[in-house]
């Protein structure tokens, strides 16, 4: 696992949560014709680039490591990162309501604790 990766995608995904949490206290949805839902929309897109760039890290280190490390655990958690991020933001943007925004706030809280988890994983604490 690169190191500079899982930092940033323990730092990024609270800075989003942060963002969106103001969001929440404004009374503000996500709508992409404000133009600072498209940066805020882009910031999350950059976060997901960074996932599936620790998908496919994760997925060639597990074929290719001799540790200890349940696969298929290990697997179903990049798959779920992988996913968690553009479902959130696709409900988000169809739910113009506070609920909506929470919905980013409890996603990117999640993206970030699932990160660790897979971290742990990898340590063979499975």
């Amino acid at each position: 696992m690169l190191t500079p990766i899982t930092v940033a995608l323990y730092v990024l995904p609270l800075v989003a949560a942060v963002w969106a949490l103001v969001k929440l206290i404004r009374n503000q949805a996500l709508l992409l014709a404000n133009r600072g839902d498209r940066v805020f929309f882009r910031f999350l897109v950059g976060i997901e680039l960074l996932v599936l760039a620790q998908a496919v890290v994760g997925f060639v280190a597990l074929a290719t490591t001799d540790r200890d490390v349940h696969t298929v655990t290990f697997g179903a958690y990049l798959i779920g990162l992988a996913l968690l991020l553009p479902v959130g933001v696709w409900w988000s943007l169809g739910d113009r309501s506070r609920g909506g925004t929470a919905v980013l706030i409890v996603v990117t809280l999640t993206l970030a604790v699932m990160v660790l988890r897979l971290n742990q994983i990898w340590a063979g604490h499975a």
